[in-house]
Order: structure tokens, then C-alpha cells, then sequence
């Protein structure tokens, strides 16, 4: 029989997990924070994808409506991390060869940062650091083999996609600090933002990937992702702690990429995301090694 604490935990975390996604509070996020709403081209691509034969010829008609954004597809469609024998001349052929979730999901990340335009070396190191926890995801989760390498690729481009939400929102008391606060590490990421903001960028960001009509699973692995109690809990889906294990160690992959060797969040988090994983250390260290020199090839 579990201990008194223990069950009491258990509950509260049952309970916290509840009202995370409670969606009347995240539809609240959406009017009270002002998160931008889905892009027409998003919607269109998503309303066809959507649909009981989703056609080619109609998503590719979509998707060349925006030529900057389309062209950026064609470029991002020939980075090495694809591994693709042959160059991609037109987005037809991208829809051909990547398939028509991976190509929005591409197409999702070039539209993100039109929306969110926030200026300054944070935000550039926040857009540098999604690209790379997104190609990081995604390569983890082939290896993996549980969940879909597309979907962890969309999960990893809106997993912190909260913070220049909050930074668009709060100037007074300013989010730049509290960001740099919580990078410190000294105290849970979202206990220093819920602290100054009365919110947190995982709440947000599930608020923003909910309305942008992204899966449950990836709507629960935003809210959830610096929460480790998930981590082998009983009332979490397995994908959605499989989602969440990823990211926190493609984070550590990242962070170690950069030369940073204390990574706050994978101490309080590492060894749960390993079991969630079914990994030991030197799997894991195995599969750093082999994400690094991905990242060389794409950085």
C-alpha cells in the first residue's frame, strides 16, 4: 500500500493535470493573452488535410499562395538532416517526397515567426534553439519508434513556442527579466513565471497549439513539458510522457551542443525521461553523439 505522501502527491498532481487542461482556461489564455490567431494559410491546409481525401493538387495550391513561404519550404525540404538522395525543385515535390504532415509542419515553423516577430538576441537564440529541438525531437523519436517523427517535429516547434508570446504581453513586470530569472536554474522554470505573471509558457503555448488545431497529444506534452510528475504517471498517456521525455533530452543534447554541461531541468527531470524511455545512460549518450553530428550538418 502506497504511503499517505505518496498518494496525496499522486492526487495532486491528478488534480493539477486536470485543470491544466481544463479547456475553459485554455480558451481564456487564448482571449486574455492575446495569442495571434491560426494563420489563413495554416487553416486552409489544415481544413483540406482534414477532409476524407485530402488532395494533392489543393495543398499544393494552398502553399504556393504565400512565395516566400513556399520557397522557404523548397530550401528547408533540401537540408541534410532530411537525408533525401535527390534535390526538391518545387513544392509539389516536397508534398511528393516529404508527405503532406511533414510539409506543414515545416510550413507551421516558417509561419511562426511572421506571427511572433519579436526582435532581439533572446529571441534569436529562442527561434535557433526551436529549429534545432525540432530536428533533435524528431530524429529521437525515429530511433525511438513510439511516436511519429512528424508529430514530435511539430511538438518540438511549439513546445517553448509560449515565451515570445509573454514576451509580445508583459513588459510591466517585465518578462525579459523573469526569463532571464528562470534560466538561472535555480528554481523550476514555470514556478518563476506562474510567480511573476500569474501563468507559465507551457500553459500558454498549449493555449496557442490547441487553437492552431495541433493534436491533444501534442496540446498535452506543451502544457506538461517542464512537469515531470508526468513521468510515470498513471494518469498521463504513455505517448504524451514519451513527448515530453523526448524533449527534455533533446534539450540536453542542445544545451551540451553549446558547451553547456549543468542543464538545471535534466537534473530534476534526466533520470525520469530516461525510465519513461526505457533508456539507460549510455544509450542515451550513444544517441547524443549521433544528434550532435545531425545538428553539424544542419548549423
Amino acid at each position: 500500500m502506497p504511503a499517505p505522501a505518496a498518494t496525496s502527491s499522486v492526487s495532486a498532481f491528478a488534480a493539477s493535470y486536470a485543470n491544466a487542461l481544463d479547456p475553459a482556461l485554455l480558451a481564456g489564455l487564448v482571449k486574455d493573452i492575446g495569442i495571434p490567431p491560426r494563420p489563413d494559410l495554416l487553416e486552409r491546409l489544415h481544413a483540406e488535410l482534414s477532409s476524407e481525401r485530402p488532395r494533392l493538387d489543393a495543398l499544393v495550391q494552398v502553399a504556393t499562395s504565400d512565395v516566400a513561404v513556399s520557397a522557404a519550404l523548397v530550401k528547408i525540404a533540401n537540408a541534410p538532416w532530411l537525408g533525401l538522395p535527390q534535390p526538391i525543385g518545387t513544392v509539389r515535390i516536397a508534398f511528393e517526397r516529404l508527405g503532406a504532415c511533414r510539409c506543414l509542419a515545416i510550413l507551421s515553423a516558417l509561419v511562426l515567426r511572421r506571427v511572433l516577430p519579436c526582435q532581439g538576441p533572446s529571441l534569436e537564440r529562442f527561434w535557433d534553439v526551436a529549429q534545432r529541438r525540432s530536428i533533435a525531437i524528431a530524429w529521437l523519436a525515429r530511433q525511438h519508434g513510439q511516436v511519429e517523427p512528424d508529430l514530435a517535429h511539430s511538438f518540438g516547434l511549439f513546445c517553448d513556442i509560449g515565451i515570445p508570446v509573454l514576451l509580445q504581453r508583459f513588459e510591466q513586470p517585465s518578462y525579459r527579466v523573469t526569463l532571464a530569472e528562470a534560466n538561472l536554474g535555480h528554481r523550476p522554470f514555470t514556478e518563476v513565471e506562474q510567480g511573476r505573471h500569474g501563468t507559465h509558457h507551457a500553459l500558454v503555448g498549449a493555449s496557442m497549439a490547441g487553437s492552431w488545431g495541433l493534436s491533444d497529444e501534442i496540446v498535452q506534452a506543451v502544457a506538461l513539458h517542464h512537469d515531470y510528475r508526468c513521468l510515470g504517471s498513471s494518469v498521463v498517456p504513455q505517448r504524451v510522457q514519451v513527448l515530453v521525455a523526448l524533449a527534455l533530452l533533446a534539450e540536453r543534447i542542445i544545451q551540451r551542443h553549446h558547451g553547456l554541461n549543468r542543464h538545471a531541468e535534466w537534473q530534476r527531470g534526466g533520470m525520469a525521461a530516461l525510465l519513461a524511455l526505457e533508456l539507460t545512460p549510455h544509450q542515451a549518450e550513444s544517441w547524443a553523439d549521433e544528434v550532435q553530428a545531425q545538428l553539424e550538418l544542419c548549423f
